[in-house]
């Protein structure tokens, strides 16, 4: 009998040291919590997403900000994004739009270092085991791609890609927000740059 009770207290007590050893921090905007130093992940109604600012962070006074995004559906019901549904709020309020991909096209050459660069800087973001992993297919290189103007997540699938954002006279000190407008919600993920 005893030993039985002391075997109840060593699971509770693994279970307690367990729950506890969480490295999510809540960041004070709903939904979203910091999992890494440069890491958020977000969680809503229609979907998750994991950002990376990493390189972003260390880049600061590059005329391109380059994030590293996954997203996945929330639910089973299939969610799209359009391009023009993501923006960046820069520290004084402007909204940057993702640029098309002629835009992207015409900037790959002088792009190629800080892409290489940024890639090598990344987080995984592999926080969504069992799901298939697609690309985010927003940007492709010229004559190595397809590039599309949406893309579809739902909870079997998660997909995974850089974000471009250029950004007029640099990026800054300060604190951004990643917004993505959804059909029904919206996604906000703020992090800040330069500390």
């Amino acid at each position: 009998m005893q030993r039985a009770n002391l075997a109840w207290v060593g699971a509770a007590a693994v279970g307690l040291v367990l729950a506890s050893c969480s490295t999510a921090v809540p960041t004070g905007t709903k939904g979203v919590e910091r999992v890494g130093a440069a890491v958020l992940r977000y969680r809503g109604p229609e979907v998750e997403a994991v950002l990376g600012y990493r390189f972003a962070a260390a880049n600061l006074g590059e005329d391109c900000l380059i994030l590293d995004l996954a997203m996945t559906g929330a639910t089973g019901e299939a969610v799209e994004v359009h391009r023009s549904d993501i923006s960046l709020l820069t520290p004084s309020g402007e909204a940057v739009a993702l640029p098309t991909q002629e835009e992207f096209g015409r900037e790959f050459r002088r792009l190629q270092p800080l892409i290489r660069r940024s890639t090598v800087a990344a987080d995984p973001l592999d926080y969504w085991l069992g799901r298939m992993p697609c690309d985010l297919e927003l940007f492709a290189a010229p004559g190595e791609g397809v590039a599309f103007d949406s893309v579809t997540v739902n909870d079997r699938r998660v997909c995974a890609g850089k974000l471009f954002f250029f950004v007029p006279g640099g990026t800054q000190r300060g604190t951004y927000t990643l917004v993505i407008a959804l059909p029904e919600s919206e996604v906000r993920l703020p992090f800040r740059l330069g500390e």
